[in-house]
């Protein structure tokens, strides 16, 4: 999964009021790195995507995702949020981790096999925890890089 990340595509405790709050924050630093250009246009997309049914999947962790034409690869962002958020979630558990998923429109199956595997990575409670218990940027690195 790493491959799909970027150094500064991790941002541990931060501070929103919403998952479109925290979306923003992780494309705006996808957009620093290099990889996005249409910052307004992902975010949109996103929280169109968002609106079609919750991404929030349980057990405290939200997987927004989208495809967009301007993109030309897979890129996952990881952040914990400083204070949890309200999402619909079967559980009804507040979110705290948010896994933003986006790549090009031209290649659908190689989006929904990383989805795939991101669900059912993070079902491991142990991983959840550790991306929680990350302070920096790097820690949340090194707790994603063991789904590798």
């Amino acid at each position: 999964m790493l491959e799909y990340t970027t150094e500064s595509g991790f941002l541990p405790n931060i501070k929103c009021d919403g998952i479109e709050s925290a979306v923003a924050q992780l494309v705006e630093r996808l957009n620093s790195a290099g990889h996005v250009e249409e910052v307004d246009s992902l975010v949109a997309e996103v929280m169109r995507r968002e609106l079609e049914g919750s991404t929030a999947i349980g057990g405290g962790l939200a997987i927004p995702h989208a495809r967009l034409s301007a993109l030309s690869h897979v890129t996952v962002s990881v952040a914990t949020l400083e204070a949890p958020i309200q999402m619909p979630a079967e559980d009804g558990r507040p979110v705290d981790v948010v896994i933003l998923l986006v790549g090009p429109d031209g290649d659908p199956r190689l989006m929904l096999r990383v989805l795939a595997r991101l669900a059912r990575l993070v079902k491991q409670s142990d991983f959840l925890d550790g991306l929680r218990a990350a302070t920096r940027a790097e820690e949340l690195r090194e707790v994603f890089a063991m789904l590798d």
